[in-house]
C-alpha cells in the first residue's frame, strides 16, 4: 500500500490545497507548513500555469501571483524537496498538461521521484487519451490520482477508475473550483457507484469551505479538499503571518480529527 493511500485511507482527513511559488517561495513554505502542523492529511500542490481553466478567480490570482514570483514546473520541484526537509507528510502534484509538455515528460519521473512526490493529477489528461501514461507513472511507483465528475457516465466510470492509485479524487459538483452554492450533485450515489467498482478511499472537492462541508464529506469519502478557501485566507496576510493563518484555517476545518502528531518539523 502506498504512503498516499494510507494517509487518506485512514479516514477524517483534510487535503489542502497551494500553489507553488505564491504569494511568493517563502510564502508558499510558510503556508505548507502550517497547513501540515494545523493537521493536514496530504498536500495538493499546484504548478504555476498561465491558463488554469478548472479554476476560479481565488486560484487564478494565486496562479498569476506564483507566475510573477517566477514559479514554474522546476521551481514547484525545487519547492517540494524543500518541504521535504520539514514534513513526509505525502504530496500530490496537481498540474495541468502544458507545463508538463514544457518540461518534457522523459524528465518529469525522475525530478518527481527526486523531489519524493507521492501522487500526480493531470487535470485535463484523462486515461482514455494516454493510458501508457498512467500505468507507467504508476511502474515508478508514483500513484496516477483519476478524477471523476458529477457527469462521469457508469462506462467511463469503470474505464477510468483501472488506472487510479492513491485515492480516487471526485469532485463534488459542476463548475470551476471557488465557488460555493452548497450543490453536491448525487455525492452520496456517485461515492457508492465508484466504491461498488474500486477499493480505493475517496477524497471530494471543489466548493469546500466550511467546517460544516468538511464533516459532511466525512459522512460518505474519506477527505475533503480544500482550495480556495484556505488561498483567501492567506491573501489576507503578509509573509510573516502565513503560517499561522493556514495552521489555524486548517486547524478550524480538521477540529478533533487533527492526527495526533503533525508530520512537520519548524521552528515556528
Amino acid at each position: 500500500m502506498s504512503r498516499l493511500k494510507a494517509a487518506v485511507g485512514a479516514g477524517n482527513g483534510l487535503i489542502p490545497y497551494l500553489t507553488a511559488s505564491d504569494p511568493s517561495d517563502e510564502g508558499f513554505l510558510q503556508a505548507a507548513c502550517g497547513a501540515v502542523q494545523g493537521g493536514a492529511r496530504a498536500i495538493e500542490i499546484g504548478v504555476p500555469h498561465s491558463d488554469p481553466i478548472a479554476d476560479g478567480p481565488v486560484i487564478q490570482r494565486a496562479h498569476q501571483r506564483a507566475l510573477k514570483a517566477g514559479g514554474g514546473i522546476q521551481r514547484t520541484l525545487e519547492l517540494i524537496a524543500g518541504l521535504r526537509r520539514h514534513s513526509d507528510i505525502p504530496i500530490i502534484l496537481f498540474t495541468y498538461i502544458n507545463p508538463l509538455l514544457s518540461f518534457g515528460f522523459e524528465r518529469l519521473m525522475p525530478a518527481a521521484k527526486a523531489a519524493q512526490i507521492d501522487g500526480i493529477l493531470i487535470l485535463d489528461l484523462p486515461p482514455q487519451e494516454m493510458p501508457d501514461w498512467y500505468s507507467f507513472v504508476a511502474s515508478q511507483g508514483i500513484d496516477p490520482i483519476v478524477l471523476l465528475s458529477p457527469n462521469t457516465s457508469e462506462e467511463r466510470l469503470a474505464y477510468l477508475l483501472k488506472f487510479g492509485r492513491g485515492f480516487i479524487y471526485m469532485v463534488a459538483r459542476e463548475g470551476i473550483t471557488g465557488t460555493h452554492d452548497g450543490a453536491k450533485v448525487d455525492l452520496d450515489a456517485r461515492v457508492k457507484r465508484a466504491r461498488n467498482i474500486s477499493g480505493l478511499p475517496i477524497a471530494v472537492g471543489f466548493g469546500v469551505r466550511e467546517a460544516q462541508d468538511v464533516r459532511r464529506i466525512w459522512e460518505v469519502a474519506e477527505a475533503a479538499v480544500v482550495g480556495s478557501a484556505l488561498i483567501q485566507e492567506i491573501e489576507k496576510h503578509g509573509d510573516g503571518r502565513i503560517f499561522q493563518a493556514a495552521r489555524t484555517f486548517v486547524e478550524t476545518l480538521v477540529g478533533n480529527s487533527r492526527p495526533e502528531k503533525p508530520m512537520v518539523e519548524i521552528d515556528k
